[in-house]
């Protein structure tokens, strides 16, 4: 499925530039497993539209686009999701991931207290700095990508502000694929906050509520992709294994 960027800018709220930079104007790296079979940059599924969404997020944010957009940061993003998708596939152990995160931002951090916090927090110890999703371990599993800001020189206040618009994203992005897999992942006894909530019917209408309250959120900076995000979570009610669940 291609996506366009007057798609982006009209259903996401992606603003006019850094739509038509990933939907245009680059293009698939080469030999990198996160597009792996992939012709296009952009294409549906959250996987790839959280590119532009976040970095639109980022700008919104105050970080400008010739920051944003330069090749370089860019580049590290693609490599970094490259290595995560190594893990995915079992390719490497998580540590191994970590340590090719090390590698790749060797020399590139400017945001030194993100770094910090990011790589104690994948190691299972407390970050230091600042506040992120600890609370319910599926709303969590994304936090990879906040590994893309780190090369930003930006201040310990700005990245206070924008992981609550972060986590207002991130967390209703991740609530979608656990209403869709539920089944699947209690099967195969993975990750999911309906599980994590107490995998009944209280358990579905609890992280939908999340997810509308994160969306509450997201409207003071992208009230487009709020109503947006809104309507792809009314629709994850009325998926049959929900309703069979919820009997509603």
């Amino acid at each position: 499925m291609v996506v366009t960027s007057r798609k982006l800018q009209d259903s996401l709220g992606i603003s006019p530039e850094i739509a038509h930079y990933f939907a245009n104007e680059r293009q698939v790296p080469a030999d990198n497993l996160f597009w792996e079979k992939k012709r296009v940059y952009i294409s549906g599924g959250f996987g790839y539209l959280t590119i532009p969404i976040v970095f639109d997020l980022v700008y919104r944010s105050g970080v400008s686009l010739d920051l944003l957009l330069a090749d370089q940061h860019v580049t590290l993003m693609e490599k970094g999701f490259h290595s995560l998708k190594r893990y995915e596939k079992a390719d490497c152990t998580f540590e191994e991931f970590l340590n090719d995160c090390r590698s790749l931002l060797d020399g590139k951090i400017k945001q030194q207290k993100l770094a910090f916090d990011l790589f104690d927090l994948f190691s299972g110890k407390s970050p230091r700095f600042f506040k992120f999703e600890t609370t319910h371990k599926a709303l969590a599993r994304s936090d990879s990508f906040l590994f893309t800001l780190v090369d930003l020189d930006v201040t310990d206040e700005w990245v206070e502000k924008f992981l609550i618009y972060w986590y207002a994203i991130a967390r209703p992005i991740l609530l979608l694929d656990d209403f869709k897999d539920l089944i699947e992942d209690r099967a195969n006894k993975d990750e999911n906050t309906i599980i994590e909530l107490g995998n009944d019917a209280s358990a579905i209408k609890k992280a939908y509520q999340f997810g509308i309250d994160d969306l509450d959120r997201l409207k003071e900076i992208n009230p487009i992709l709020a109503k947006f995000m809104q309507g792809m979570l009314a629709d994850a009610l009325t998926y049959r294994h929900i309703i069979n669940e919820t009997g509603n």
